[in-house]
């Protein structure tokens, strides 16, 4: 069961993410209108938070009891992440995109731009993401599939939070497209591979 579970999370997750990641790379190449971009940017991403928490749960209680110590923590720092980030992304979706549509001003509600509050909690919540699969990845053998991409994911952490400072640094975050939709994959291949049955 926790097999099954934890292979349709990290899916999830992992869908999620691309779903995310197709419209965001759409709008930096100015293919989508405004606020069409937004909305197809922030709804899969609002989506994505709770299927991590729930991969993360999925691989706590797979994880040996000797490595529950970092499996935890990556649970606990993926409910960080989900609570930070659906509190920014709900904003954009109920209160700000309506809100322009009506002519209302929303400005300081905002995100994703430089210097706006919503922007530095959105930051700060997948750094947190970032550090979970990092924690997450000593539950894996040492060079398997899963602990690399999880990894991978998770150094790009500081790329993440000093976009504050360093909008440029969006570029090294950016690869996150790449590192998260792997890591997710990754790992739910290693519940399928303990659940063949498993679809």
């Amino acid at each position: 069961m926790t097999a099954r579970f934890g292979w349709w999370a990290a899916i999830a997750a992992c869908v999620a993410s691309i779903g995310y990641g197709i419209p965001q790379v759409m709008q930096v190449l100015g293919l989508l209108p405004t606020p069409l971009d937004r909305i197809l940017i922030f709804a899969p991403s609002l989506v994505l938070a709770p299927c991590f928490v729930v991969a993360m749960a999925a691989v706590h209680v797979a994880a040996p009891v000797d490595k529950r110590m970092w499996s935890l923590s990556a649970l606990g720092l993926a409910v960080m992440y989900a609570v930070m980030v659906s509190v920014v992304y709900i904003t954009q979706l109920s209160v700000v995109i309506p809100g322009e549509a009506a002519g209302r001003d929303v400005a300081v509600f905002a995100c994703c731009e430089q210097g706006r509050f919503l922007t530095g909690v959105d930051l700060l919540g997948y750094t947190l993401m970032s550090v979970s699969t990092l924690f997450a990845a000593p539950v894996y053998p040492a060079r398997s599939a899963a602990r690399i991409w999880l990894i991978a994911n998770g150094v790009l952490s500081p790329a993440l939070v000093l976009q504050v400072a360093w909008p440029w640094l969006i570029a090294v975050g950016a690869l996150w497209l790449v590192t998260f939709p792997a890591a997710m994959i990754a790992v739910a291949l290693v519940f399928r591979n303990v659940a063949p049955s498993a679809p």
